[in-house]
């Protein structure tokens, strides 16, 4: 699932939907509660934690139709797609972080009240599915991922089930990109080769399939996701910050977030007039857990490079 980092929606859904607009508060002192470092040893090289940067964290959820309370404590479905949106205000750039769904790390386990009992060593992707789906699960992968980044404080999240891809997808009118991919088992209308304007279910199959493309691995698909999520947001930015509040309202039944309207109206356009990193991913190994399924090693050299890439510079 893919989501957008000019950021659409509204939404804090706890019995019913409602608007948020102080933006991120709960999420930032949530993850404030394990400050990070300040200042960061590496390779004899001292850095210290910059002054003005936020994080910002998008999922997208393996369920389908508007977004709906499980009533337990656990089965919020999985965050198949993660990026971390980080946005330096000193250097005015920003940059994208993309996690493999795959890789192995402590996720918070939650009990029957809610509350986090301990932590288990398990994909990434799984820290969303403690909690009944809806904000419990959103703050759990918020702790996760602010963990696995060394406790770097998260100032927001969203997060938008899989039917979203589709409606934000046409929203803007389609997405081009050139399928470098056989799809050959899962839709024919994307042939290997051309170049197309991803409309409707052809945006869901491109970002989403696994089985039976390329070597069916989550990298494979991540190369892809990152390949439409170049040209969405180009498209996107493009266009002007009106096209937020058509996507929230069109996407209203899909999301779950903490983030006000002018937040997102004031994030597009700060990122508008800042520069664009290149994105980034953490390096690491696929393997076979002990159950069979796919996982996903990180590389701690490549961790802890890019956590000082995002969050630190090197003491003159």
């Amino acid at each position: 699932m893919l989501l957008v980092v000019a950021a659409f929606g509204i939404q804090s859904w706890q019995d019913s939907h409602s608007i948020v607009e102080n933006a991120g508060q709960e999420v930032a002192n949530a993850t404030a509660q394990d400050a990070p470092q300040q200042q960061i040893e590496y390779d004899d090289v001292l850095y210290q934690r910059k002054d003005a940067v936020e994080a910002y964290l998008f999922m997208g959820i393996d369920e389908s139709g508007p977004v709906r309370s499980n009533k337990s404590y656990v089965g919020g479905g999985q965050a198949d797609f993660q990026l971390l949106l980080v946005v330096d205000h000193e250097s005015q750039t920003w940059q994208l972080l993309q996690f493999n769904r795959d890789s192995m790390v402590e996720v918070p386990v939650l009990g029957v009240l809610g509350t986090e009992i301990g932590t288990e060593y398990q994909q990434l992707a799984l820290a969303h599915t403690y909690g009944e789906g809806l904000k419990d699960s959103c703050m759990n992968n918020v702790t996760a991922v602010s963990r696995m980044l060394g406790n770097q404080p998260i100032d927001g999240y969203i997060s938008l089930n899989m039917d979203a891809v589709m409606v934000l997808n046409d929203l803007v009118g389609g997405v081009t990109v050139t399928i470098e991919s056989d799809f050959s088992e899962v839709d024919p209308t994307l042939v290997m080769g051309e170049t197309v304007t991803l409309q409707g279910e052809q945006a869901l199959h491109f970002v989403r399939t696994r089985k039976n493309v390329d070597d069916e691995t989550n990298l494979a698909r991540m190369k892809r996701q990152r390949q439409y999520l170049s040209a969405l947001i180009e498209k996107m930015l493009s266009q002007d910050t009106e096209i937020i509040v058509e996507g929230y309202e069109a996407v209203w039944d899909y999301m779950v977030t903490d983030m006000g309207s002018r937040t997102l109206v004031d994030l597009a356009e700060q990122i508008k007039g800042y520069e664009e990193l290149d994105t980034l991913t953490i390096d690491g190994e696929n393997y076979l857990d002990s159950h069979g399924f796919m996982a996903y090693d990180l590389d701690e050299d490549s961790l802890q490079q890019t956590i000082l890439k995002l969050f630190y510079r090197p003491v003159s």
